[in-house]
């Protein structure tokens, strides 16, 4: 584990907890399309700008021992932050306004949940990451396929290559004959890094081929017009 002094990797994110995103923030949880990190709120405007040092420049929580969590003030707004040096988060784990003439109804507040067990982010929070991420992993391999296909649809005869999202190994013929447009792609089944495709990943990608290019009939297909298929493909062919 790094050190908390050690320079914080410029990819730190920050987050609210969905408990803190709902109860504190009285905010709805959005559809998984969206990022939890961008939600529109001056507490997760102040995380977000500390996030790639934090804690530093931050004071502690004394009542709380452990973990070392950290207090933001914005307005009259009181937060309480965490560093998942694992998950390279910064996580807003409670929130709540400063009543008046009472500056430590917030912190009596942060140390409840604390004492609760209800501070830290949760299980849930861990699964709604990993879900946004795999969306927006989905959406950036689709775009870059389909601009691929359209490079394809306006050169016919000229193979591209491409990794998708610089992960997805990735190729798209287009031939025409007699009037017919014959539209090649394949797509890896492991990526560059030898890690696995999941085939329902690469089962959405030809599905977005499908519907971009409608009308056309596709089929799966065990070779290529222009030479071998990789052992480590799976192809499809439409015709339109």
């Amino acid at each position: 584990m790094r050190s908390m002094d050690s320079a914080a990797p410029a990819s730190r994110r920050a987050r609210p907890t969905i408990r803190c995103l709902v109860d504190d923030l009285g905010i709805e949880l959005p559809g998984l399309d969206a990022d939890l990190g961008d939600i529109d709120h001056p507490l997760m405007e102040e995380v977000r700008r500390l996030a790639p040092t934090s804690p530093q420049g931050q004071k502690r929580i004394l009542a709380i021992d452990h973990p070392l969590v950290y207090r933001i003030r914005v307005s009259d707004y009181r937060g309480v932050t965490w560093v998942d040096e694992e998950h390279d988060i910064v996580w807003l784990c409670a929130a709540r306004r400063r009543e008046e003439g009472s500056e430590g109804d917030a912190y009596r507040y942060f140390q409840h949940l604390h004492e609760q067990g209800n501070l830290l982010p949760a299980d849930d929070d861990y699964l709604r990451d990993r879900a946004e991420a795999a969306i927006r992993l989905q959406r950036g391999l689709t775009a870059e396929l389909l601009a691929l296909v359209d490079q394809a649809l306006a050169t016919p005869g000229t193979e591209y290559r491409q990794d998708l999202g610089d992960w997805l190994p990735c190729r798209v013929l287009v031939l025409e004959s007699g009037g017919v447009q014959e539209i090649w792609c394949a797509l890896g089944t492991r990526a560059i890094d030898g890690t696995g495709v999941k085939p329902q990943l690469r089962d959405l990608l030809f599905a977005a081929l499908e519907r971009h290019v409608a009308p056309a009939i596709f089929e799966p297909r065990t070779d290529w017009p222009t030479g071998p298929v990789g052992w480590a493909e799976v192809v499809v062919l439409g015709l339109r």
